[in-house]
């Protein structure tokens, strides 16, 4: 009990000094120190998914699963708790939240159970399988399933500052996004998600144009008409979760072609990722994804779309883009995944089929430093023969201090040359980019960036560019 009572006399100190403070324990501890703590002040939380909570916790506990959509969410309504008491089956979601909580600067005392419900059982200790009322403070909470929902903001602005040489344009102002939408959880099952974007959606598509001799000719064109700020449908989804293991969305859905690589690099405020940048592939498409965990370290993913992104309907051809994705976490903190697409048209105007082969891996170490890579090669690009554009992306992070961030990247996107030409087919566009610079995130959902954006094309007529740009992000 003396033990006790100085480890508990130790936290409070330091937290009072230092704030935050962590604390690793047993499960052959934890009994003790969980009947000491003051339950008005203090929190119990399960990390695991629902099904394993529900098949037996700690008595009192609540659950957020860690690698579930808004646990962070549910953290920040705990953050006036002065303890926080978190377990999982072993660690792994316990330092996801412990994460989690340190992006949300949280102040008190994590008390961290490093051998999970597992030591626990081990040892002998009871479990709770009430699925009805859990104890949190002095109230309780009703675990029977609410329908809740919440809405969706974000928004993307750059003041750019153009220095390269001869620019005719040297100042500007532009929104990178806007989205604006709503989610819902029907039942513990089934969710929905409608969101809308800002941009030019009206696209010309098919032209069909006539010479003097009234012979015809058929093309496309894809370039974008009306207001630069019209707000377009972009996704209108429905999901089914059955279980932690499974999760389809059909509707206009997020494809996952470039996600992993757009989250890992952190920076979609200031700019795009590799596929995003180069190849103009939407993020949204109409169809139906299939999301399988088979288990913490290996996953994949199943997608069938039109391929033509959220601003259309199925073409005339009713052509599809079928889609598969790897993610294999070999080791803590290194995250690799492996993408391919295909599509194949009957359209005369497309007559090759496209593929895309994709590789990344990131590591990150803490919430401090991370690098990450990734290669793509998409063969037959638009569907057209032997025109290929490939290249890589190199990204890095580090933080120098809470909240603070320096950044750099470096893209090369090449093309293959046809014919013994000299140049590459896509050779204007075609080069180099260089991103660096520091983010700031000034309070949750607010963050603000000074950058430097360089590109060198590998035509040496075409001026190196030079772009100082302040980019802003915020979203609820």
């Amino acid at each position: 009990m003396r033990k006790l009572n100085l480890f508990l006399l130790f936290v409070l100190c330091s937290n009072l000094i230092f704030g935050q403070t962590i604390k690793k324990i047993t499960s052959q501890e934890a009994p003790e120190i969980l009947k000491n703590l003051n339950k008005k002040t203090s929190v119990i939380i399960d990390g695991r998914d629902s099904a394993k909570f529900y098949s037996g916790h700690i008595q009192g506990a609540i659950y957020i699963d860690a690698f579930e959509t808004g646990a962070q969410n549910k953290l920040e309504k705990l953050l006036d708790k002065k303890t926080i008491f978190i377990y999982c089956t072993m660690n792994k979601r316990s330092e996801t939240l412990i994460e989690m909580l340190q992006q949300l600067n949280y102040s008190g005392t994590i008390i961290n159970m490093t051998d999970g419900i597992t030591g626990w059982k081990e040892k002998g200790f009871e479990v709770d399988t009430n699925s009805t009322t859990l104890a949190i403070d002095d109230n309780k909470i009703d675990t029977i399933f609410k329908p809740t929902g919440k809405p969706i903001i974000q928004v993307f602005g750059n003041f750019d500052y153009n220095a390269t040489q001869d620019a005719q344009k040297q100042y500007g102002f532009w929104f990178g996004r806007a989205h604006f939408g709503y989610e819902y959880q029907i039942s513990k099952q089934f969710s929905g998600k409608i969101i809308i974007d800002a941009g030019r959606p009206t696209t010309v598509g098919q032209i069909e144009v006539a010479d003097t001799t009234g012979l015809t000719f058929n093309t496309s064109n894809t370039s974008k008409e009306g207001s630069y700020y019209t707000m377009t449908l972009k996704f209108a989804s429905l999901e089914w979760k059955p279980n932690e293991h499974i999760k389809i969305q059909a509707g206009g859905v997020l494809q996952n072609h470039y996600i992993t690589q757009e989250k890992f690099w952190g920076y979609r405020y200031v700019a795009p990722t590799f596929q995003d940048r180069y190849y103009g592939i939407p993020s949204s498409d109409l169809g139906v994804i299939s999301y399988f965990k088979i288990n913490e370290k290996i996953g994949f993913d199943l997608a069938l779309t039109n391929g033509e992104g959220f601003r259309f309907d199925q073409d005339a051809y009713g052509d599809v883009k079928i889609a598969t994705g790897v993610d294999y976490f070999p080791v803590k903190d290194l995250q690799t995944r492996i993408y391919y697409d295909y599509t194949q048209s009957n359209n005369p105007l497309k007559p090759s089929e496209q593929q895309l082969y994709s590789f990344f891996a990131g590591y990150k170490f803490k919430q401090k430093f991370r690098i990450g890579g990734e290669f793509n090669y998409r063969e037959n690009n638009l569907n057209i023969t032997n025109h290929d554009l490939f290249g890589y992306s190199v990204f890095g992070a580090y933080e120098i201090l809470k909240r603070i961030e320096l950044f750099a990247r470096f893209d090369k996107l090449q093309a293959n040359t046809i014919n013994n030409d000299i140049h590459n087919w896509y050779y204007q566009n075609t080069g180099k980019a260089y991103i660096s610079g520091i983010h700031y995130n000034a309070t949750n959902g607010v963050n603000i960036s000074l950058n430097y954006q360089g590109w060198q094309p590998d035509d040496a007529s075409i001026n190196f560019q030079h772009h100082v740009v302040l980019s802003f992000e915020y979203k609820l």
